[in-house]
């Protein structure tokens, strides 16, 4: 729930440093979610159009708001994102829709959401705050995002046009953001304190 903001996150510090109110920890955390999901939009719509699967700034956005948001506010963000999608809010990078779920970046998309669950608990249990914690963890993060995204993008174009247009040509700068996610998040973790 979102009253339920675990304080072992980077967010969680800075809704907890505010006040011990409830309902203002709930408003900051409404808030919170609200602004990661406009992150993500901004996010999506930084690219280069490759086809079928766009190069965005998603995955290192996805994994930054995991690792400072924590399970709970990350799932909740995640998924307000894609609900604005699925209403038809053209904030994926290229439109929005329920049938863009059912397109070739689905899975991503889905991807989006699970890695966000699991680099959220990660969080939780402080592996935020170390690099080599943080840099795991984001690895585990991104290959779940490619995992459900290839297996969808495979489904619909065959696996080896899932790995030519969906995976290789990203692998390089999907490494660099990882990387840059998991050695700026430890240090993020030290701002706060």
């Amino acid at each position: 729930m979102l009253n339920q903001t675990n304080t072992e996150t980077w967010i969680g510090n800075i809704i907890g440093k505010k006040t011990e109110n409830t309902n203002i920890k709930i408003f900051f955390s409404i808030i919170t979610v609200f602004l990661g999901s406009l992150l993500l939009i901004v996010s999506a719509k930084i690219k280069v159009p490759l086809y079928p699967v766009p190069m965005t700034l998603q995955p290192l956005a996805v994994l930054m708001i995991a690792m400072l948001f924590g399970r709970n506010l990350a799932t909740f963000t995640i998924g307000l994102y894609i609900f604005k999608g699925i209403i038809g809010l053209p904030v994926f990078a290229f439109g929005g829709g329920l049938m863009y779920l059912m397109g070739p970046t689905g899975g991503f998309i889905l991807g989006f959401f699970v890695s966000a669950f699991v680099v959220g608990y990660l969080a939780d249990r402080g592996w935020g705050k170390k690099v080599s914690l943080s840099i795991i963890s984001m690895l585990i993060g991104m290959a779940i995002i490619y995992i459900l995204g290839i297996f969808q993008l495979a489904l619909l174009k065959g696996f080896n046009f899932a790995l030519l247009k969906g995976f290789y040509p990203f692998l390089l700068g999907d490494f660099y953001k990882l990387l840059l996610a998991g050695i700026v998040t430890p240090y993020v973790w030290k701002i706060s304190k």
